[in-house]
């Protein structure tokens, strides 16, 4: 008879103590409710029809904020808002148009803090992505087309207009078929030194021709468009544990207003709603409290998470996890904390018929609202979940619309992560001191993400 290895005994003896006293049996309803049970698709499809994108600070964001609300009070979960001031932005009309070789309207929007502006001609003339030896001698004046993927920030927004006295930027958008990368010019909703616009690939391509051709295009630029401070609230469900000491589980609630937002972060919200309502209908008596955060105003900057983060710095939150588009769950991600690793592996090797093709990887990433945690020490969680391809296309775009959400790969994504919620809540094993913010500083360096965050201005430790 063969004997098992230390490595498979382990492990099994790991997941056969998660499994006992009932935990397998809160684990196969909780997995088989978030089939027949999904309240989330229909919630998202109301949200989406009725209200359309949710721009932090508009009237459909609050809206699609209190259906939530009433959702999670008709299921008897403790909730409550909590309010922050951020440097908003309110998109009004913006308008782009060819003049001269000949007259067009171009498919085109003002990006994040581009402030009210009159407005002007100027002829356009190509600056490939933005070096000193790509601008040309004769900028000053004139408006500059950048090629597709060139990162901005308001330093290099500054010296264009500064130091080659450039009026206006064109940023070529990075995917075809007609399509805009809404975004901010900016993360620190400071209004930009010039107005920047987005533009299609095919119009960006078309317009770099004109220019090699030397039919000298001019182009007219104006917007409506507002930089102004926004009050808005993140939502805040909580569900009492053993021990007051926190799991977070966070989602972006806010969308770009061209689509419905359904996938950027429609998903996020479904999954959220419907994570905290089958723990709280299935297993309510969790170790720690489980606290679900619906944060506003991520698109802008984080400044919804930054907000929870600076009210809450105190409380003793274990974990967090942060679902910002997941998709179909391939494994999840330890974001740099070693601490988390054996934990994730647990969970993969325990999913029996569900088996986690990437169960584990460990590399952090920005951009999300699980940026202040690592900030702050705690050791956060994410997922590699991707999107069928040709919906995911659309994300901050008019296509990206609740057509495009698939139920079935819903269900599955709360199923599995109503799991791993269920495992962090009830895992007394995580519950460790925070990184110092020497070993957090570390892991961000090792990341390689010191010089992007300082680059575009996010970096919150003091300069070296």
């Amino acid at each position: 008879m063969k004997t098992l290895s230390l490595t498979l005994v382990l492990t099994l003896a790991g997941t056969a103590a998660f499994a006992g006293n009932g935990g397998q049996a809160v684990r196969e309803r909780l997995m088989g409710a978030a089939f027949l049970d999904n309240q989330s698709y229909a919630l998202l499809e109301e949200m989406t029809n009725l209200y359309g994108g949710r721009l932090a600070g508009t009237e459909s964001n609050e809206k699609s904020l209190q259906l939530l609300e009433d959702a999670l009070a008709a299921n008897g979960i403790a909730h409550h808002r909590e309010s922050f001031t951020f440097p908003g932005w309110e998109r009004r009309e913006d308008h782009a148009a060819l003049v001269h070789p000949l007259q067009r309207t171009l498919r085109s929007i003002a990006m994040g803090y581009v402030d009210q502006h009159a407005p002007f001609t100027a002829e356009l003339v190509y600056l490939g992505r933005g070096s000193d030896e790509e601008i040309p001698a004769n900028a000053h004046g004139k408006i500059g087309l950048l090629a597709a993927n060139v990162k901005l920030t308001q330093d290099s927004i500054q010296a264009f207009a500064t130091e080659n006295g450039i009026k206006g930027l064109l940023l070529t958008n990075r995917k075809n078929g007609g399509q805009l990368l809404a975004r901010t010019a900016n993360y620190s909703g400071d209004a930009s030194p010039i107005p920047i616009y987005s533009v299609t690939e095919e119009e960006g391509h078309w317009l770099k021709r004109l220019i090699e051709s030397e039919q000298k295009p001019e182009v007219r630029l104006s917007t409506q468009s507002i930089v102004k401070e926004i009050t808005c609230d993140n939502l805040v469900a909580t569900l009492p544990g053993k021990t007051s000491k926190k799991i977070v589980i966070g989602a972006h609630f806010d969308s770009w207003d061209l689509g419905q937002g359904a996938l950027d972060n429609g998903l996020g919200i479904a999954q959220a709603y419907d994570i905290t309502r089958l723990i709280h209908k299935i297993n309510p008596e969790n170790h720690y409290t489980i606290e679900t955060v619906w944060f506003n105003a991520e698109e802008f900057g984080l400044f919804g998470s930054y907000a929870y983060m600076e009210r809450h710095q105190d409380s003793e939150i274990v974990a967090m996890l942060n679902m910002d588009m997941v998709g179909n769950p391939l494994g999840a991600n330890a974001m740099g904390f070693a601490s988390l690793i054996p934990p994730l592996k647990e969970f993969s090797q325990g999913m029996g018929g569900l088996s986690l093709p990437k169960p584990v990887v460990n590399a952090p990433w920005l951009g999300s609202d699980h940026m202040p945690f690592i900030n702050q020490g705690i050791p956060s969680i994410t997922l590699n979940a991707p999107i069928d391809p040709e919906a995911v296309a659309f994300y901050h775009d008019f296509g990206d619309t609740f057509e495009k959400v698939d139920k079935e790969v819903l269900s599955k994504s709360i199923g599995i992560l109503s799991l791993l919620t269920y495992q962090l809540a009830n895992d007394p094993e995580l519950d460790r001191p925070r990184l110092s913010q020497e070993e957090t500083i570390e892991l961000l360096k090792n990341a390689r993400l010191d010089l992007r965050m300082k680059r575009a201005g996010i970096w919150p430790f003091p300069a070296e």
